[in-house]
């Protein structure tokens, strides 16, 4: 068996995210690096004892580069779990310990996943129809959001590639005369925040500053806990955390009053 045949096969067995085997494998001085974090070797083996493993893997073809002392295997890396697929660059480099045995030094994880291909161009402007800028900005504000101020019943909220403008109904025939006249029905704009609590923390916080809840905060059939709030014209700011496996729940039951 070759270097990097003897490699990849130590690495179809890290895939299975068990931590006795990176305990096994990694090297004393072993950094691992991943997306957000930079870890030693007690911190990513208490990390994969806490992970959920993947669904299904895929490891695409290997190039190897060789040292003295080192090898080095990069690949493509593909996993699911769930309903979610991660896809990322991986590159591992060994060295031998004293009984030969291969020994993972250094683990870097460059992720792949981009935008999705679609046919046409993704959105760049939301306009929301409201009946009172002024007040539809103090929504957004207290939400965290940075309102612009209003220029003749119109305000922007401007973030990287993507503008969410307020504008009155008064102004809505200058740029669209076939607008209906129905308020703002079951739009819905999502916020995805960095944890379940936080969820729960903003929701408690808007909903103590009087402003109305459509859907307390529950753990949603989809793995999130999520949230609905209304601002005043009636458009729906779902807030949403990161899915959790644990969460899940099949089949979907209808969200708790």
């Amino acid at each position: 068996m070759g270097t990097a045949d003897e490699l990849m096969a130590i690495e179809r067995e890290l895939a299975l995210g068990r931590g006795d085997v990176y305990a096994r494998v990694l090297h004393d001085d072993a950094v691992v690096v991943v997306p957000g974090a930079v870890l030693n070797r007690p911190e990513c083996v208490a990390a994969m004892d806490g992970s959920p493993g993947w669904d299904e893997v895929d490891l695409g073809e290997p190039r190897l580069a060789r040292s003295a002392c080192t090898a080095t295997v990069v690949y493509t890396f593909t996993g699911v779990r769930g309903g979610a697929t991660y896809r990322a660059t991986l590159a591992s480099t060994y060295t031998r310990d004293d009984a030969g045995d291969w020994r993972l030094l250094v683990h870097q994880q460059t992720p792949q996943d981009g935008p999705r291909r679609h046919a046409v161009p993704g959105p760049s402007q939301i306009n929301l129809v409201v009946a009172d800028v002024a007040r539809s900005g103090e929504f957004y504000r207290d939400l965290g959001w940075d309102v612009g101020e209003p220029v003749d019943p119109h305000a922007e909220i401007r973030f990287d590639g993507l503008s969410v403008e307020l504008d009155e109904h008064s102004s809505v025939a200058f740029w669209n005369s076939g607008s209906p006249d129905d308020d703002a029905a079951a739009t819905l704009l999502s916020i995805h925040l960095d944890s379940r609590e936080a969820v729960d923390a903003l929701w408690s916080r808007m909903t103590g500053l009087g402003h109305e809840s459509r859907q307390r905060p529950f753990d949603a059939f989809f793995g999130s806990r999520f949230a609905v709030l209304a601002d005043p014209d009636g458009h729906q700011v779902g807030l949403l955390s990161p899915r959790s496996d644990e969460h899940r729940s099949d089949p979907p039951q209808r969200a708790p009053v």
